[in-house]
């Protein structure tokens, strides 16, 4: 799913910023050697004037307690959205499984203060240009179908619990600050009604307790369960999972039972269960 680099667009994409700006600047007689007032109105938002992700992800209110199997789940119709200004928080490059599984793009609402619901995933895009190469900190407009995924068709997500997501193309806007991770209280993640507003999302979580050792299964995925209290049934354990990074899941590592970790950093996923994806080992700290 990588494209290769080409720093010709962006270029080109910087140069008409530029253009488009001195042109406004004179136009409105506020450039150099110019006469007249200022404008009254504001500059254009710098993001677009495209839906903000928080406008479009909200409450699962089709989410059903009393239907385990899905089998009668009202969700939501694909619609066609067209979002500008969101920032990427990671590409997934790394192929834990071996048999092609990257490409997603992770990408959230450029805003300091992040409200819930911000984040979205970004399922095997297109780009414009075809060789656009975006990485973390791009500033990029989306259009194309949103939808609530419900798993997959051989066997759906338990309870009528879905997967925000796009499928589209994607357009370089400008480049920016990597976005800091907002931290979370780890309660977040005992529901999936609660964990959703963060979907999409980085985050963080504190004081954090290990429940099992870190063990890769048959197919390289690596998932360890972590402590968010009792109460809620083995398979909604959120867990710390490699779909980002190459965690170190081989025995005798420091990621087993009763580890206790100052801090987890990652993008918060769903396939069944909650998982958070650290991006880098820097994204666990011991």
């Amino acid at each position: 799913m990588d494209r290769p680099t080409s720093p010709a667009p962006r270029s080109l994409v910087h140069l008409a910023f530029a253009a488009i700006a001195a042109l406004a600047a004179g136009c409105s007689g506020t450039a150099s050697g110019g006469a007249g007032d200022a404008p009254a109105d504001p500059l254009a938002d710098p993001y677009g004037s495209g839906k903000r992700v928080h406008e479009l992800v909200g409450p699962a209110t089709w989410s059903n307690p009393d239907d385990r199997d899905s089998v009668s789940c009202k969700v939501p119709a694909n619609v066609q959205v067209h979002i500008t200004g969101a920032t990427v928080i990671a590409v997934d490059r790394f192929d834990e499984t071996g048999d092609g599984a990257l490409g997603n793009i992770y990408v959230q609402d450029s805003l300091d203060d992040r409200p819930p619901y911000s984040g979205v995933t970004v399922f095997a895009p297109s780009f414009a240009p075809p060789d656009l190469h975006l990485s973390a900190g791009d500033v990029a407009d989306l259009i194309g179908d949103y939808q609530e995924f419900l798993g997959p068709v051989s066997g759906p997500f338990s309870f009528c619990h879905t997967l925000p997501e796009m499928g589209g193309a994607m357009t370089f806007r400008f480049d920016t600050r990597p976005v800091a991770p907002k931290t979370i209280p780890i309660t977040d993640l005992r529901s999936y009604d609660t964990a959703r507003k963060w979907l999409g999302s980085l985050i963080r979580v504190e004081n954090v307790t290990l429940v099992s050792d870190a063990t890769p299964d048959s197919k390289k995925r690596c998932n360890v369960p972590i402590d968010v209290g009792g109460g809620i049934s083995q398979g909604d354990q959120p867990k710390i999972s490699n779909e980002l990074f190459d965690l170190d899941c081989a025995a005798g590592t420091k990621l087993t039972a009763g580890t206790k970790l100052k801090s987890i950093t990652g993008v918060l996923t769903y396939f069944y269960s909650f998982n958070i994806a650290p991006r880098s080992a820097d994204d666990v700290v011991l």
